[in-house]
């Protein structure tokens, strides 16, 4: 019976630490927690999205940024991978 109780007070305090500690640490992570820039109404928060380019060999759309680029009788081609760019370079 004596463990019982001795359990229940460890539980007891536990759960009170908890309830002071935890409105505590939430304030201190939002106080350190970047904050966002204010924008304006007229402003956008994210860029437009760029224009998907489509892989000639396997047809997939890909970023322009990510893509891997090559130019090909005077033109840029887009490529999702180097296996698909060796492969256009290799049949044509």
């Amino acid at each position: 019976m004596r463990y019982v109780l001795i359990l229940f007070a460890i539980l007891a305090a536990f759960l009170l630490l908890r309830s002071l500690l935890t409105p505590l640490v939430n304030a201190v992570a939002a106080l350190l927690a970047p904050s966002a820039p204010p924008t304006t109404p007229n402003q956008t928060a994210s860029k437009p999205a760029a224009e998907l380019k489509k892989d000639p060999v396997c047809g997939a759309f890909v970023s322009p940024e990510l893509a891997v680029i090559q130019k090909h009788k005077g033109q840029t081609v887009h490529f999702c991978s180097t296996k698909c760019r060796d492969e256009y370079l290799r049949t044509g």
